[in-house]
């Protein structure tokens, strides 16, 4: 019964794995899970939490002359608590050759992309994670109905553009019917150790217009890494005069297979009270694609609760 069940599933996989090859396709993702001990102004207990583990597809075709078509669908997917697709991430269509690349589709926008060409980001998802952890005081965007493009690199400078249609029908909404509603754009370099990026944005709310750009850069020599990021918000989320600006201080070393992380960062935010966000980790590379570390995170807002939280995680890479 072994062998008739073990032959039945050959049979299933080796099509499914030949078409794969045929058609160029990529099957990769994420595991990344987390312990988390929470003492907040909402809870105070222990969770086992799943930190945007993702599981993706993506493909090329070589059309000639050097141009290819690719296309890529990846979700988040839940680990712990037995919930399948939670939502979708990157998602698109386009093309790719020497001119650069552009696609249409679900897509961060280039200031967000130009966040992480910074190198400032260190444990990405868990509560160090500067967009959405404990420590997160930055605001970054994956937008519906991106048209992107994106620059080959020139000696080093990489360029980025998108433009989102509102889709409002025009008839019955009197904004966002055009094309160029909502904007990002992004200049990013890396060479010598050196990354730096500036990224602007606008998302127009029908109120106002919320303006964002932010501005950082990290430094590797041997084996330290410094990194700093701003952000400057006006009119967020189209309120009018609410402004908000933050920014970050971090740094790294590493021994062996190790890595400590540090980070400071301070609010100043109209819109809600102002932070103080800290946090130190310490990762221990298995391999080049799964790792584990603890970390510690806090978050100080002025004339309320602060949150802090302890982690030990892992993450692997597939």
């Amino acid at each position: 019964m072994k062998k008739i069940l073990a032959a039945a599933i050959a049979a299933a996989i080796v099509p499914m794995a030949a078409a794969a090859d045929t058609n160029n396709v990529t099957v990769y993702g994420k595991v990344h899970v987390s312990i988390d001990s929470n003492d907040t102004a909402t809870k105070d207990n222990y969770e086992v939490s799943s930190r945007s583990s993702r599981l993706g597809f993506k493909g090329t075709e070589d059309l000639g002359n050097g141009l290819k078509a690719i296309w890529q669908y990846e979700m988040t997917y839940d680990v712990t608590d037995g919930d399948a697709v939670t939502s979708a991430r990157n998602s698109y269509i386009g093309l790719a050759g020497d001119f650069g690349t552009f696609l249409v589709g679900r897509h961060d926008t280039p200031t967000k992309v130009a966040f992480y060409a910074a190198g400032v980001e260190e444990l990405g998802d868990s509560i160090l994670d500067l967009n959405g952890g404990t420590n997160g005081i930055f605001k970054e965007r994956r937008v519906d109905n991106a048209i992107a493009y994106i620059s080959p690199s020139f000696s080093g400078f990489t360029f980025a553009g998108a433009i989102v249609p509102g889709e409002d029908n025009g008839v019955t909404e009197t904004t966002n019917d055009g094309i160029a509603d909502h904007y990002s754009l992004a200049a990013m370099y890396g060479a010598n150790g050196l990354k730096a990026s500036l990224g602007y944005e606008v998302v127009d709310y029908g109120t106002e217009e919320e303006k964002m750009w932010q501005l950082g850069a990290s430094y590797t020599m041997n084996a330290f890494k410094i990194g700093a990021m701003y952000q400057d918000i006006s009119d967020v989320e189209g309120m009018a005069d609410m402004d908000k600006n933050a920014w970050v201080l971090n740094g790294t070393y590493t021994f062996g297979n190790n890595k400590v992380i540090a980070q400071y960062g301070e609010t100043d935010d109209d819109s809600a009270a102002d932070r103080t966000i800290w946090g130190l980790g310490l990762e221990h590379m298995f391999s080049k694609r799964t790792s584990a570390y603890a970390a510690y995170a806090n978050n100080d807002p002025d004339g309320g609760d602060e949150d802090s939280q302890w982690s030990v995680g892992m993450i692997h890479n597939f």
